[in-house]
């Protein structure tokens, strides 16, 4: 039963050492993807696995023997140790405090599952080919809280062995004395085989003792090693004569001796009865090594006084582990800087020392300028290559107890400590300079470095961290639409934050709508002027507030825009689009083409190709029905993104319009380089083009550019019968306005298509009029391209 016990313990370091190892080789596979490391930390997994298997044989009703035994032998336990660790825990498994270690075991199971699962979560996302650093990087913390979880259940098991340990001693004494009253009258015959089977018990726990994997010693009162195992000379790298008799304080690092001698001045006094601690111990080979170390009072002796029983584990790789985890948990891996995480930490800290003692601190928001140009030219590589040069430089401008960390892409942030807003504007515009002084080499393209900063103050009356990031996402937004390469300061009251902060509480009302159905969809058809059969039209998003009352496009899509939710209002359009189409097969069949607008920021999602093919599959809507509108703005952001997702859509049928074209500086120079079929005219041009020369000049050399291309031409904003008349005498090939068509209900066009026809002078189109002047009203925005979205989806 001692050998038993003195094997569990033995176990439990195995499997602490398995579990630790399966973890690190599970950190380092979801680092580098290498099926190695993969392969290692299945084979450490097996260990516990298989004491796991073990301890359910062992439970069951009847007992599994050949199942718990080669459970055990996967747990690497000793074949002699079996049958007594079987029997043991059959016997024993309710006994006190061994039931509690049996309990912390059983606890463990999930875990030790879950690192299971993990494991083919991992090889199932490197597998795919691109992994995803976001839900990577959440595995690895996953990976720390496992660890965390099962270094305690891992410590409460010893506890408690320990425990069980000292119970069975002194239930053993009990049972020898009564064992021994009850064969006192046997023969010297008995007492000889008694005496061989306690020998031979004693060779068992010697010989556990010995071959334990952590170290174990006797220990006498005043901390002499009476005993010492091998595991225990090969940790402290000394011969056992060289160890035997003398004091383990001896051997404690200095730093770690006072919280040892409290310790054991605990023990000595019956205060606990076992301790677990972690400290430092002097090698012979000159080195330290970290140990935990678990120590535990055994039955006083009376010629020797208490004595103690000493487990200690080598700790330094789980010790050096951690902290690599932990480090990798806090740091960008690109740039060796803080990361997110790390940084809003550091700013609540900054906050609170704000409100305490009334100092005054800033807050910098770095966005590099060209960082998209040179990913798209030359590559993720040269990306990288260009923030790590970026974090440097940036790194050597500010002061020695300021904080620079990146929050992500290309965004920096620093905390400057210690610093009002006249002296971080300083220190601002010198890390712009910086930037803007330096060249970006790769290979043979040099580019000029250029960085937009926002600025805020962080005082006492700072309202929390979420609102300091916010200020300054607002404030760097505001240097980049003021011409970029530049620094901008806000303050809390500021006009131009208050305006922000209100285009941002769209987004919540935006996801609100979607989430309770208030978005609805008109449609404006273009009329083919030879042929106007011809069924096309565009559908155009709507919404309605909490009061039911529709708001302009011009109040909520720039909102949307700005902050991300766009490519969320992209998605409901095609879904909803499709799933009407489909509802309406006649009508699809008569179908020339169905316009629908789309974002730039939908192309930043990675996933929007698949989700568009997904939608026309899923629904059974033909490619060549759906003709998607990009303004030139957002497919000169989004060039290289935008040009892939054209080309793999049109490889399906799906064809592309080129909208409100004219309205760019280069709009020939892009209209060459995207595969577009549609050319729609800025309306801007088209309004006035009865009236002024200029206008109609520049929609007749459009159209015939266009129409040598082989485009498709269509001029927008078409609101007069004059115009009407010019764009026919020009041969342009569609016309989209009130003249032709007011905007309707979706459903109507959908039910009677072909019967949609408003002029301008009708009572429609007088109410048209007024529908374009309520939205001239909407507010005014920054973002030129959400503004053209906005007017033209409000044609």
């Amino acid at each position: 039963m001692q050998s038993g016990a003195a094997a569990y313990l033995s176990g439990e370091s195995i499997w602490s050492r398995a579990q630790l190892s399966a973890v690190r080789d599970l950190d380092r596979y979801a680092r580098t993807g290498d099926p190695a490391y993969l392969k290692h930390a299945r084979a450490w997994l097996d260990v516990p696995l298989g004491d796991l298997d073990a301890r359910k044989a062992m439970e069951a009703p009847t007992l599994d023997y050949k199942t718990a035994r080669e459970g055990l032998l996967r747990g690497q336990i000793h074949p002699d140790d079996v049958p007594g660790m079987i029997r043991l825990f059959r016997h024993f498994s309710e006994a006190p405090y061994f039931r509690d270690a049996v309990q912390a075991w059983r606890d463990s199971d999930p875990y030790i599952l879950e690192l299971a699962a993990l494991a083919d979560r991992l090889q199932a996302e490197w597998e795919t080919g691109a992994p995803s650093p976001a839900r990577l990087a959440q595995s690895r913390m996953y990976l720390v809280e496992i660890n965390l979880a099962l270094e305690r259940l891992s410590q409460r098991f010893r506890t408690e062995a320990s425990g069980a340990a000292r119970w069975m001693t002194r239930m053993l004494s009990v049972a020898s004395v009564l064992f021994l009253l009850t064969l006192a009258g046997l023969t010297g015959l008995l007492g000889w085989r008694l005496t061989r089977a306690l020998t031979s018990a004693e060779r068992k726990f010697r010989t556990t003792f010995e071959q334990a994997a952590v170290g174990m010693a006797l220990v006498a009162q005043d901390g002499r090693l009476l005993d010492v195992n091998r595991a225990l000379c090969n940790i402290l790298c000394r011969p056992k004569e060289a160890v035997l008799g003398q004091p383990y304080p001896a051997y404690i690092h200095a730093e770690d001796q006072e919280i040892a001698r409290a310790q054991w001045e605990e023990l000595i006094s019956d205060t606990r009865e076992n301790d677990t601690v972690e400290q430092r111990l002097h090698r012979g080979d000159g080195d330290t090594v970290w140990v935990k170390l678990t120590i535990s009072s055994m039955r006083e002796d009376s010629r020797h006084g208490p004595r103690f029983i000493a487990i200690i584990e080598d700790v330094s790789e789980s010790r050096r582990l951690s902290l690599e985890l932990d480090y990798q948990a806090n740091h960008d891996a690109l740039t060796g800087l803080p990361n997110r995480r790390a940084f809003e930490r550091r700013l609540a800290e900054t906050l609170r020392r704000a409100r305490a003692d009334g100092s005054a601190h800033a807050l910098c928001f770095i966005d590099l300028d060209q960082f998209k140009i040179v990913n798209d030219t030359s590559g993720h590589v040269a990306g990288d290559e260009l923030l790590r040069q970026a974090a440097d430089l940036l790194r050597r401008s500010i002061r020695e107890h300021d904080l620079l960390a990146r929050l992500g892409g290309d965004e920096f942030a620093i905390i400057l400590q210690d610093c009002d807003l006249g002296g971080a504007a300083r220190i601002s515009e010198k890390l712009r300079k910086a930037l803007e002084g330096a060249t970006f080499a790769w290979e043979d393209s040099t580019f000029s470095l250029g960085c937009s900063i926002g600025v805020v103050p962080i005082t006492a009356a700072s309202t929390d961290t979420g609102s300091l990031l916010r200020a300054a996402d607002i404030a760097c937004h505001l240097a980049k639409e003021k011409g970029r390469n530049r620094v901008h300061l806000l303050c809390e009251d500021d006009r131009q934050l208050a305006e922000r902060r209100g285009e941002m509480e769209w987004m919540g009302r935006i996801r609100a709508a979607l989430r309770d159905q208030r978005m609805f969809l008109d449609a404006q058809r273009l009329v083919c002027l030879a042929r106007p059969e011809h069924l096309r039209y565009e559908v155009l998003v709507r919404l309605t507030d909490e009061t039911g009352k529709v708001v302009p496009p011009g109040a909520f899509l720039p909102a949307a825009e700005r902050f991300g939710a766009a490519h969320l209002v992209d998605r409901w359009v095609i879904e909803h689009v499709c799933a009407r189409l489909a509802a309406h097969p006649e009508h699809l069949a008569a179908l020339d083409a169905c316009h629908i607008n789309l974002s730039g920021r939908s192309f930043d999602q990675a996933d929007f190709f698949h989700f568009v093919v997904d939608r026309l599959e899923h629904y059974g809507v033909p490619g060549e029905k759906i003709c998607f509108e990009i303004t030139e703005t957002a497919a000169a952001r989004n060039l290289v993104d935008v040009i892939g997702f054209m080309d793999r859509l049109a490889s399906r049928g799906c064809t592309f319009a080129l909208d409100d074209f004219g309205s760019g500086l280069s709009s020939f120079g892009y209209l060459r380089r995207l595969p577009v079929d549609c050319l729609k005219i800025d309306g801007t041009f088209v309004r006035d083009i009865a009236r002024d020369a200029t206008d109609r000049a520049m929609v007749r050399a459009i159209n015939e550019i266009g129409q040598t291309l082989g485009k498709t031409i269509v001029a927008e904003f078409v609101e007069s019968d004059e115009a009407l008349e010019l764009l026919k005498d020009m041969g342009v090939h569609f016309a989209q306005g009130y003249a032709v068509h007011r905007p309707c209900r979706f459903d109507e066009i959908l039910n009677d298509g072909h019967r949609r026809g408003v002029t301008i002078g009708s009572p429609q189109g007088t109410a048209a009029a007024a529908a374009r002047t309520r939205l001239s009203a909407a507010p005014d925005v920054s973002n030129p391209d959400a503004i053209r979205r906005a007017r033209s989806l409000s044609r």
